[in-house]
């Protein structure tokens, strides 16, 4: 009997590999092509401490306005390598698996493709910034639980190509092979808590981590996310049909119908 692990890898290598969405029907915007800060950031490299495992991520961001951004989805990984496959965020009758933007990222090569299911294509994606370097600060470790696992929170400082840094709280799971079932970066405007439940700690097939036979190449994020919301937009004109009139000369309205869903 396949673990529940391995079902979920098989649903998600079924979403990419099938292609089963010819139209975009969740609602693309500018800037959902952009790796998410998690992946393509410092906080990418506290991931890469297990050699392999799949998790539910969920996690939030405060924003300056005082609000906060949510975001949740599946994270695998493979020896420095991550997949993200956010949430379907439509709702009602859409909110289904109905395909959507997802993320392959390689933290060794800092570089990584955005991947879209209902184009069956995909974008190469890389930063300038990179993380180079991690030190963990074990003085003063308190035991906590956190997410059902016995824990170490500890402080981590990552440095980045461009001498910059970032401080996390890192809380390591010490049933999970130290595993960060939380980090948390410094209070204020930016700061980003992200949460792991349902950790597996299994390798993940290698031939997740890298575009689909048979996607369509774009030269960037941008234009994949453009072709996007060009879609979307000839689809929600092609999909709007004005109201019937009824016709002239005292017809009888009980009777009047509008026409047919195209």
């Amino acid at each position: 009997m396949k673990t529940l692990f391995q079902a979920g890898l098989l649903a998600l290598v079924g979403a990419v590999v099938t292609g089963c969405f010819s139209h975009p029907k969740q609602l693309y915007h500018a800037g959902d092509e952009a790796p998410p800060e998690f992946l393509a950031g410092r906080m990418a490299l506290l991931l890469t401490n297990v050699d392999g495992f799949s998790a539910k991520l969920t996690g939030s961001t405060s924003l300056a306005s005082g609000g906060h951004l949510t975001m949740s989805g599946d994270l695998l990984g493979r020896q420095g390598s991550l997949i993200f496959q956010p949430v379907n965020t439509s709702k009602g009758k859409r909110k289904r698996s109905e395909g959507g933007t997802f993320f392959i990222w390689s933290e060794r090569e800092h570089a990584g493709f955005v991947l879209s299911d209902p184009l069956q294509a995909y974008a190469p994606a890389a930063t300038e910034v990179q993380p180079t370097n991690l030190a963990l600060n074990m003085a003063g470790a308190v035991r906590e639980t956190v997410n059902g696992h016995p824990c170490r929170r500890i402080e981590a400082v990552v440095q980045s190509s461009d001498g910059s840094s970032g401080r996390f709280t890192v809380w390591e799971a010490e049933d999970a092979r130290m595993f960060p079932v939380r980090i948390q970066s410094p209070p204020g405007p930016g700061e980003t808590t992200i949460n792991f439940s349902d950790l597996r700690l299994e390798l993940p097939p290698p031939q997740l981590f890298a575009p689909p036979d048979g996607f369509v190449k774009y030269d960037s994020p941008v234009a994949l996310m453009n072709e996007l919301i060009i879609r979307q937009s000839a689809l929600a004109k092609k999909d709007f049909k004005p109201l019937e009139l009824a016709p002239a000369g005292g017809a009888n309205m009980d009777n009047w119908r509008p026409g047919p869903p195209q």
